[in-house]
């Protein structure tokens, strides 16, 4: 009997937020999507423009990815500062939709975390990279 309880299949509640799925979200055009995304809309100039030392600036974004690929609860949750926060959840708001996470073949909810980092070199006063 008491091995009957065991082989009963959980049910999951595929319309909460997942920490963990089988398929991942992703960005469209993925990892190369993503990347080009990122350079063409992270303001790289901000940190040195608000008076920031030469570095490496890394902002951990958080974000919920929904069931339609719709991004909300866009959050730093760090901000090394010189705007770099604020700069990197703008970026992150103003994106397209993204390829929803799946469990068991399902689309579902997922939060994402991204470091997001931001490079520049004080070479001049226009200069930098990311």
């Amino acid at each position: 009997m008491a091995a009957e309880r065991y082989n009963v299949p959980v049910k999951q509640d595929y319309d909460g937020e997942f920490k963990t799925v089988q398929i991942q979200e992703r960005f469209p055009d993925g990892l190369a999507g993503w990347t080009k995304f990122l350079e063409k809309n992270l303001n790289r100039d901000l940190p040195v423009n608000n008076g920031a030392p030469a570095g490496i600036y890394t902002v951990v974004v958080s974000f919920v990815v929904n069931k339609d690929g719709i991004i909300s609860e866009v959050q730093a949750e760090n901000d090394p500062g010189y705007g770099t926060g604020a700069e990197a959840v703008r970026a992150i708001r103003k994106g397209p939709n993204w390829i929803p996470a799946e469990q068991n073949g399902r689309k579902v909810v997922y939060r994402q975390r991204r470091p997001l980092a931001l490079e520049f070199l004080r070479m001049d006063s226009n200069s930098s990279k990311m």
